[in-house]
């Protein structure tokens, strides 16, 4: 009699059941675990693109002042940063550099610019130094009322 009821009290899990619900657990575990740390991934991203549009329109406020008020001035690229050795309008000579810690500058032109004379079509890239595929470009083309050379 005392083997009969043992068998009949069926209260415990089996090791088939034992492990059926480890390799749920372990696959939602999985699951939960990745997309975490992709929305992190991506958060990051977000950010550092973020960080590089506000560097983007930084640098073209910074040019286009140089370029409105300047009678000369040069671009040149240099280890990720951007120097310009300009002539301002009391003829006083002076030199900005573009630079970050984290971001990488580039720009298509460089050379000497007579902003009196022609306009500045130019393409500045921005990337992440510690992830070089992110990057951001952007495209823009520096004016200024010209001085009329008819008279």
């Amino acid at each position: 009699m005392r083997g009969d009821s043992l068998l009949q009290n069926e209260r415990g899990l089996t090791l088939v059941e034992v492990l059926a619900t480890l390799t749920i657990l372990s696959i939602i575990s999985v699951v939960i675990w990745n997309v975490f740390f992709q929305g992190l991934d991506y958060s990051d991203k977000a950010v550092t693109q973020n960080s590089m549009q506000q560097e983007s329109n930084y640098l073209t406020m910074k040019l286009t002042r140089i370029h409105q008020t300047a009678k000369q001035y040069g671009l040149k690229n240099s280890n990720c940063n951007i120097v310009v050795d300009y002539i301002n309008q009391n003829n006083e000579s002076s030199k900005e550099i573009i630079t970050d810690a984290d971001l990488c500058f580039k720009t298509t032109f460089t050379g000497r610019v007579d902003p009196s004379k022609e306009d500045l079509p130019l393409t500045i890239s921005i990337h992440d130094k510690n992830n070089a595929a992110n990057e951001f470009v952007m495209e823009t083309i520096f004016y200024r009322l010209k001085e009329d050379q008819s008279e």
